[in-house]
């Protein structure tokens, strides 16, 4: 029978891959209530997130990903830094999400979670494999389960030490790991609604559901159209930080300075009159390594023209 995983040995090769945070989970069963997930999945999801529905069965099962899986091997890394969110946004400016501000955070983080796969692989002859949040996973599901943190009333896995402001990694695993899987973390939000409070948009009136219909970071990151009318876009430019700013555990949570996630020149809380004059060259010298890049200067410059009061409302 392959030798199980042991804890201390994957603690230990997860520092050493610079990673703040492991835990893991059999990967059965799948830590969610399936029957839930797919009715809202069929019923919320708008037309540009449909790729959610056509993989939910690979979802809902990690061994059609990794044939004989056993665990679900779940990191955390810390991206805030020390600069200051939309707080301390002058005016005519627009706020770029701290996960945006930065180079694309998929091939660091990977780096890093491929990393600690391999020595997995090299010590116990196990198959693995990496996700960093672009497959089927659910990857908050099962950090929930490894261990790493709590889900929050704003729907995003929050952990002791860093927070909500974490990229998560997976590595499927075809081994058990020797002993139990590190203890869930307690609900922290409690009585607390701060994040609800803080919403723009009023996207939070679920406790852990977020309406995707009137959430800014959907509207700025992933909608085809235009936002509604009716939506108070709160200078957001792209991707919205404000539940995540307004949480009690994010105020006194660790924020290790990392270059590779310090903003890039231009983007922490860039000109808005800048965003508006770029060419085609202009935009991709300025956002071409960053996320904001897959959704292309005429996205980015039309919401840049409705915080500048410069395009209709449809």
């Amino acid at each position: 029978m392959p030798a199980p995983l042991d804890p201390q040995a994957l603690q230990a090769m997860a520092a050493a891959a610079d990673l703040d945070a492991v835990g893991w989970a059999p990967a059965r069963p799948v830590p969610v209530d399936t029957e839930a997930l797919a009715r809202r999945v069929r019923g919320e999801m708008p037309p540009e997130l449909g790729y959610v529905e056509r993989r939910l069965a690979d979802r809902l099962d990690p061994a059609r990903l990794l044939p004989g899986v056993r665990t679900v091997v779940m990191t955390a890394l810390a991206y805030a830094g020390p600069a200051p969110g939309i707080e301390a946004m002058p005016a005519g400016r627009g706020f770029v999400s701290r996960f945006a501000w930065c180079a694309d955070y998929h091939p660091e983080v990977l780096r890093r979670v491929d990393d600690l796969a391999a020595r997995i692989a090299d010590r116990w002859g196990a198959r693995t494999r990496t996700y960093v949040d672009t497959g089927p996973v659910l990857e908050k599901a099962w950090a929930a389960a490894a261990g790493l943190g709590f889900i929050g009333r704003n729907g995003l896995l929050i952990t002791p030490r860093y927070g909500s402001f974490v990229f998560l990694g997976t590595i499927l695993v075809d081994r058990d790991v020797d002993g139990p899987p590190p203890p869930r973390v307690p609900d922290g939000c409690g009585d607390c609604t701060a994040c609800r409070e803080a919403c723009p948009a009023d996207a939070l009136r679920r406790p852990g559901c977020v309406d995707l219909s009137r959430c800014l970071a959907h509207w700025t990151v992933t909608a085809r159209e235009l936002p509604p009318a009716d939506l108070p876009l709160a200078g957001h430019l792209y991707g919205c930080d404000r539940c995540q700013d307004a949480c009690p555990c994010n105020r006194r949570a660790a924020r290790p300075d990392r270059p590779a996630f310090r903003p890039l020149p231009g983007l922490h809380h860039p000109v808005l009159d800048d965003v508006l004059a770029m060419d085609d060259a202009a935009f991709a010298a300025r956002f071409g390594t960053t996320p904001a890049a897959r959704r292309g200067r005429a996205r980015v410059q039309g919401i840049a023209a409705m915080l500048a009061g410069r395009a209709p409302r449809d």
